[in-house]
């Protein structure tokens, strides 16, 4: 405790001493009255460009929210050659965005201060809220979003359980997309590496001239996977267990991984009834058949009689910086204590169907009086194959279909009330939904532990919340601000397990005691927030916070055996945050600095140490999510964006997190490699990010930006119990990007280069309890040639 408090004392010391340096009039710019910045002319200030932000319920500056926010509008992204929402990764301190393994199926593991869910199963829910225009998205399953036509990103860091929900303990990654205006729209191209082939497009239109507003908006990309799959017989001529397949050809070649092929579109609708009254409906559909993620094999160390007749397993572990493996999504006739069995494949790719529909409704019932509704309806269906060992032996393979419906409802009065000394909002939220996981799955055939079973399970889930939310002006430069929600969570988990080769029977194996298991989770929550900030000048705010959120509890997903059919409970989060926000020399530099320390309880980690019945092992394979014990994470961030010239930005961030689990529970010292000197996965202590660029005027024939970029990350485990082999690296990658913009700017030709360095680095691990570890490889060295027609 003294560390923590040394930690905040030396930070609310830098704060105030820095706060006090740069409060000096001479060095900022001048305000109007309501302290909103004004604008000036860009082609005559070096100023940077404001970002409004709604993290508070209603429209703010970013430099005027007294919250950690990062946040990038459409330009930024662009010019960074951001396309899904995990190339967030890069831009925000103290955020680790990385796409899950192949054995999770499509998703994103976000995770935000150390805080988040990398595993894409519906039992689990993600430790940070993702939105798209104010619309929760309550599945990790199918979260790589693609960045299509946005107007910004904001990613808040702590806990938003007053401001977002549930869920949200980590914080909350929200994208914006931009309004029907009622004209302009654009046409893009790119071609690059790897024979990829992407276009993307908007219209913006008017129905009905000042009334009624539409915009189309569309992407197609296809691409081949930079990972090869090889037919290992015929790589690996002469090994005398398996063949060369005559389809493979003489390249070896049977597949790849890593490839895109898909589909999105959205429609927006805007009506402008009155000037009172605003309805915005949106619809948006996704078509994606992909390539599996890129895996690769790392380690291999199963029971021989998983690979009968190799004496050294590690012959199937490819070059260690070749991006290739040797899948065959297949697994090989098998006899158990259930018969003889045929050949199974699997459908080596992703298949991913979803569609949303929205609606708000914006009335303003009088000046000082608003009411916002938020509907929506969420369907995401998908298929995906997986082949965890990546080799001929299938032993470990499974296809999985997820499919989720979700509806969500929520509603927010908002006023100012005593001559604008309180503003404040009053909410209540609604979340119903319904999951199911339905696929075959064999895992060690033939051996005494297998497990043979066909799922065919059921998750519905429930929220409901009021919120409340109050900032009082005190001052004109000190205001207090207070929330407050209450959650009544309800999560439900239906076993079936069945026999893959005839559904009508139930498995054959350990997990038919499973079949008809019921699990349940019901849970009451209130959350709380307290932030007092003070304005010491028109440049510098500086903000003290206290906040709380929870993650949901639900039960264990993947019990082997019925005794692992175990429920787990919520994980809470107290934060205490300090926070600095600065506009300097003209609004030439902007510096952002927040130090917090936040108590971790209940914290969720997987068990993989094998299950014992009356000392016998009756079971090795294990994953059962365990409420370990308690912890605290501490860290510093800074963000500093410059244009110290007109044309030149200067971008970067920089963050430090420490983990220390200071409490191991009953539960948790049942967990395989605890201790307290464990480091809780994808926890980064160290990221830091810098990007520079310079817009060159080149007379009349328009202007050239180059831009570069530069992003370090220091080594993370995937895993509670820091086994060595699921350890990813650190890494630091390069991008880069020249632009040229025609003088009137309607068209733009960009030519980008990722992984400048062509570094082989991995962006996530998985380590099974059979003795399996996979890589997901970043891709290789890549480069795009765009071209964009404005209208």
């Amino acid at each position: 405790m003294r560390k923590a408090t040394r930690l905040l004392a030396s930070g609310a010391t830098l704060f105030i001493a820095t706060s006090t340096v740069l409060a000096s009039p001479a060095l900022g710019q001048d305000r109007t009255s309501s302290g909103s910045v004004q604008e000036s002319d860009a082609k005559d200030s070096n100023s940077i460009r404001e970002i409004v932000v709604t993290a508070q319920f209603r429209e703010q500056s970013l430099q005027d929210t007294p919250i950690a926010i990062t946040a990038m509008d459409s330009a930024g992204l662009e010019a960074r050659s951001y396309n899904t929402i995990t190339d967030l990764t890069n831009s925000a301190p103290n955020v680790v965005l990385k796409p899950t393994t192949s054995a999770f199926g499509p998703g994103a593991a976000i995770y935000i201060r150390g805080v988040g869910q990398a595993d894409t199963n519906f039992a689990y829910e993600p430790g940070v809220g993702l939105y798209v225009d104010d619309v929760y998205h309550g599945s990790v399953f199918g979260s790589q979003l693609d960045l299509l036509d946005l107007d910004r990103v904001e990613i808040l860091r702590g806990p938003q359980g007053t401001l977002a929900g549930k869920n949200s303990i980590g914080g909350a990654v929200k994208l914006y997309t931009k309004k029907p205006q009622g004209e302009g729209g654009f046409v893009e191209g790119t071609i690059g590496s790897y024979d990829r082939i992407d276009l993307r497009a908007s219209a913006d239109f008017a129905l009905v001239p000042d009334n009624v507003f539409v915009r189309l908006s569309g992407v197609t990309r296809h691409k081949t996977g930079f990972l090869k799959r090889y037919d290992f017989g015929c790589r690996n001529p002469g090994n005398g267990i398996f063949e060369g397949s005559a389809a493979s050809g003489k390249n070896c070649v049977i597949g790849h991984e890593g490839g895109k092929d898909y589909t999105a579109g959205r429609i927006a609708l805007r009506w402008v009834a009155s000037d009172d009254v605003e309805v915005n409906i949106a619809a948006s559909r996704l078509v994606d058949d992909s390539e599996p993620g890129a895996t690769k094999l790392l380690s291999i160390g199963v029971s021989p009689a998983l690979t009968p007749g190799v004496s050294d397993q590690s012959i199937f572990v490819t070059d260690p910086h070749e991006y290739s493996n040797y899948a065959t999504y297949t697994t090989p006739a098998f006899t158990d204590s259930a018969g003889s069995h045929d050949t199974t494949v699997w459908s080596p790719n992703t298949r991913l169907r979803s569609w949303e529909v929205s609606g708000t409704i914006d009335w303003t019932i009088n000046p000082d009086l608003s009411l916002k509704s938020i509907t929506s309806y969420q369907s995401l269906s998908g298929r995906y194959g997986t082949d965890f060992d990546t080799t001929p032996f299938g032993i470990n393979t499974n296809n999985v279909t997820n499919t989720h419906h979700q509806l969500t409802q929520e509603l927010r009065l908002s006023g100012t009330s005593f001559d604008r000394f309180l503003d404040w909002t009053l909410g209540t939220y609604y979340y119903d939904a319904t999951s199911y996981i339905e696929g075959g799955n064999i895992i060690a055939p033939g051996s005494p532990f297998t497990s043979v079973f066909y799922s065919d399970d059921r998750i519905p889930a429930r929220s409901i919340s009021g919120f409340a939310h109050a900032v009082m002006h005190l001052t004109d430069r000190l205001n207090l601000t207070g929330g407050i929600r209450y959650t009544d969570d309800r999560k439900d988990y239906y076993f079936r397990r069945l026999n893959p080769f005839d559904t009508s029977e139930v498995s054959y194996t350990a997990q038919s005691k499973i079949d008809g298991a019921v699990g349940n989770f019901h849970g009451k929550r209130w959350d709380y927030r307290v932030n007092l900030d003070y304005r010491f000048s028109d440049q510098v705010l500086a903000y003290a916070q206290f906040s709380t959120g929870f993650r949901g509890g639900g039960i264990n997903p993947r019990p082997f055996v019925i005794q692992q059919v175990q429920p787990f409970n919520p994980e809470t989060l107290n934060a205490y945050e300090i926070g600095l926000k600065s506009d300097l020399f003209d609004r030439a530099v902007r510096f952002n600095l927040s130090a917090f320390i936040n108590d971790y309880s209940n914290i969720i980690f997987s068990d993989t140490a094998p299950t014992v019945v009356d000392g016998v092992v009756i079971t090795p394979q294990n994953a059962t999510p365990t409420n370990a014990g308690d912890a605290r994470f501490k860290g510093i961030e800074a963000e500093l964006t410059a244009e110290p010239i007109y044309g030149l930005t200067i971008d970067g961030s920089l963050s430090y997190l420490d983990f220390d689990l200071k409490s191991i529970g009953a539960e948790g010292a049942k967990i395989a490699g605890i201790t307290l000197d464990s480091i809780a996965p994808f926890v980064t202590k160290w990221k830091a990010s810098m990007g520079i660029q310079y817009q060159a005027e080149i007379g009349n024939a328009g202007t050239l930006t180059p831009r570069f970029d530069l992003a370090y990350q220091s080594s993370f485990f995937t895993a509670s119990d820091n086994n060595p082999a699921a350890q990813v690296p650190a890494y630091t990658v390069m991008n880069a990007r020249l632009t040229w913009d025609s003088p009137d700017r309607d068209w733009r030709v960009a030519l980008a280069v990722t992984n400048l360095a062509d570094k082989f680095y991995y962006q996530n691990k998985t380590r099974l309890p059979i003795g399996i570890v996979i890589g997901s490889p970043a891709a290789p060295r890549e480069w795009s040639l765009t071209v964009r027609r404005s209208f």
